[in-house]
């Protein structure tokens, strides 16, 4: 017993660990990251130095007279006025990599007025094409070899703004699989040198240095070491959700710099990190992190500066750590169980134990900003404590197997997983249920039989029932049986659903469309083609295990089952391939077609039903249509004839028009109420 539960503990911390190179574990344990994250936003760690001017809907609305983008001059002229109020350092999340159109000295100036500052400005790097790296985006970081190959070009802004750059800074940053964006590049290595991300030229412009070392994965920023991914990347502590930074609008600063500073008092730029970018929707620079769908990307770099400044990232540790976690957590699990005797004390402290390790990891998040892996650890420890209770569950499904291999023919392998984890959707004898039959009859196959052998014949049923069959159990229908050539189904149960008429009548128009590749493929192997009827109705119904303790059908009965019988036989009246009750029809949504076609009063029932054909699209004469049969109902016979016969080649309109000139020559019934009384099933 021992030996089996500690052999369980570390064949489960293997599996765990084999987790985590997967797509799958890295997923998961990138959403407990961002659950720590909105647990423990720190807001208040906020570096007040940074400032953001966001160019959101607002300003684009205010000045969009000036078209977009904007003249030169009103960039030149605002960090002109940056830095006579004391901005340190002004960092353009911007590209600027196309010539002013409105004046030929328009980038020299702002070049000019760059130059009278710190200013950053960012370059795109790239493989094949572009520019040499100019000198500026270039910093003093000796880095080792690596296997990754080198950026070769860049696209830089045009030569005069680029020129008055302090720095100019790559702002590549890439996301995780799922999109969210976690970690931030701090470098970029490049055939001519080092270039800088935004984040790293800002903080050295702020902090006055340049006096950075690279080593052993770690970037050295003065007594600050900051573990870096083998990408270069660092691990970013987001502060919290948009807008943790302050934020005004661009259209703020221009009021301020007319003179309207209530909004943005001029001294309160002295000393600060200046951040200019997109928030406006259209301007399409949201970026998903993991505490708002939609951050600013200039507001995930403010993180990544604010980081760098305060020598606060998050760390994480290796694969060996979590190994280590991983195996340690398991085997106290196993202890657990294996020393404490009782069952439910033994749990209850292997759970504890799990419990104590989701908060140490959250405790190291908060206080420490240390991210402890948890998804191995704990599923592992999950799968040590699920381990020992295999024998209890071996029992547990005795019951759950017998359900699979009895409903397995009647219901898709998910509905047959759902009842076996609920055996209690399946009760003896039956209950009332809302739900909507099916029967299917394939026309003249009495016919058919009598000219294949009995081996064709089945060969050709088994192909036939397969593909109907198919389609039924995709939508969740359950096939009650097999009559020769006809199909019994129902919607609705053992499993309930809302949107049963919805699945069923879907159904029915798929096996319809697949019936005519079918017959494709039945000619080629040199079988008859088939013509399918289906007869849909819906309502109140009885189904449940019908018969005795040891001979049971789960099946269904009522009026409703009895109608939708009638409506597969009906097809053959007017010529139709699918006909549903009216009943059926209130249940669709306003998505599926369906064509009124009559009323009728079908054979055993004594109460009409509208019938309907449902349609993948509304046929062209259908308004036409419609006229006849209020005019066939009302008794205008004529008029009603005259129109049906406008409409060619339907079978419906041929079999009404036929039935006028019936009546206009034979007479109609004196209690007419245009019903049709059906005298044979």
């Amino acid at each position: 017993m021992k030996k089996l539960m500690y052999a369980i503990a570390v064949i489960s911390a293997l599996i765990s660990m084999a987790l985590t190179t997967s797509a799958f574990d890295s997923g998961l344990e990138h959403l407990t990251l961002d659950l720590r994250f909105n647990l423990f936003p720190d807001v208040k760690s906020v570096n007040d130095s940074i400032l953001i001017i966001s160019v959101d809907d607002a300003s684009l609305e205010s000045m969009n007279w000036l078209g977009w983008p904007w003249p030169r001059q009103i960039w030149s002229d605002m960090t002109a006025f940056l830095f006579q109020s004391g901005a340190k350092v002004v960092y353009f999340d911007i590209t600027f990599a196309t010539s002013s159109t409105f004046s030929a000295s328009e980038d020299s100036v702002f070049g000019a007025v760059a130059a009278s500052g710190n200013s950053v400005f960012i370059t795109a790097l790239g493989h094949q094409e572009g520019q040499s790296i100019p000198a500026n985006a270039i910093i003093d970081l000796q880095l080792p070899e690596s296997s990754s190959p080198p950026f070769r070009f860049a696209s830089p802004p045009v030569r005069e703004i680029a020129e008055g750059a302090a720095y100019l800074a790559s702002p590549y940053a890439y996301p995780d699989l799922d999109g969210i964006f976690r970690q931030f590049p701090l470098f970029f290595k490049t055939v001519d040198g080092v270039v800088p991300s935004p984040a790293l030229a800002i903080a050295m412009l702020f902090s006055d240095t340049d006096q950075i070392e690279y080593d052993d994965g770690s970037l050295h920023w003065g007594s600050n070491e900051i573990a870096l991914t083998d990408d270069y990347e660092m691990q970013v502590r987001f502060a919290g959700p948009a807008e943790s930074y302050h934020t005004i609008s661009v259209a703020d600063v221009f009021s301020s710099m007319t003179g309207d500073t209530s909004a943005l008092e001029p001294s309160s730029l002295e000393g600060k990190i200046v951040m200019i970018g997109y928030t406006a929707a259209d301007l399409m620079d949201l970026k998903p992190t993991p505490y708002s769908a939609r951050c600013p990307g200039v507001e995930v770099i403010a993180n990544a500066v604010d980081n760098i400044l305060s020598g606060r990232h998050l760390s994480t540790h290796g694969n060996l750590v979590t190994l280590f976690f991983t195996l340690l957590l398991s085997l106290s699990v196993a202890s657990a169980l294996v020393f404490i005797q009782r069952v439910i004390p033994a749990s209850l402290t292997g759970f504890l134990l799990i419990s104590f390790y989701a908060g140490v990891s959250m405790a190291l998040f908060k206080y420490m900003d240390f991210w402890l892996a948890t998804v191995p650890p704990l599923a592992s420890a999950l799968l040590t404590l699920l381990g020992g209770s295999v024998v209890a569950y071996q029992y547990a499904t005795k019951d759950k197997k017998f359900l699979k291999a009895a409903f397995s023919q009647y219901l898709s392998p998910a509905i047959v997983s759902l009842v076996a984890k609920n055996p209690e959707l399946l009760k003896l004898g039956g209950e009332k249920r809302v739900m909507t039959a099916f029967f299917s009859d394939v026309a003249g196959f009495t016919t058919i039989s009598e000219q294949l052998d009995p081996q064709d014949l089945v060969k050709l049923l088994n192909i036939y029932l397969t593909e109907m069959t198919d389609i039924i159990l995709e939508s969740g229908g359950t096939v009650d049986k097999f009559e020769g050539d006809a199909i019994i189904a129902f919607w609705g149960a053992p499993v309930e659903f809302e949107d049963h008429a919805s699945r069923a009548v879907t159904a029915a128009l798929e096996c319809q469309r697949v019936h005519r590749e079918l017959n494709i493929r039945l000619k080629e192997l040199n079988f008859p083609e088939l013509t399918t009827r289906m007869g849909l109705a819906s309502g109140s119904m009885v189904v449940g295990n019908m018969g005795s303790s040891k001979r049971f059908d789960y099946t269904m009965m009522g009026t409703d089952v009895n109608l939708a019988s009638r409506l597969e036989g009906v097809n053959k009246v007017y010529g139709t391939p699918i006909l549903i009750s009216n009943t059926t029809k209130e249940f669709l949504p306003s998505g599926i077609i369906c064509r009124e076609i009559d009323t009728v009063m079908v054979v055993g029932q004594k109460t009409p039903v509208k019938i309907w054909l449902p349609v993948l699209s509304e046929p062209p004469f259908a308004e036409k249509y419609s006229r006849a049969l209020k005019l066939y109902r009302t008794g205008d016979f004529e008029p009603a004839k005259m129109l049906f016969d406008e409409i060619p080649s339907d079978p419906p309109s041929q079999t009404m028009a036929f039935r006028c000139k019936h009546f206009l020559e034979d007479g109609s019934p004196s209690d007419w109420d245009g019903t049709w009384i059906l005298t044979s099933k």
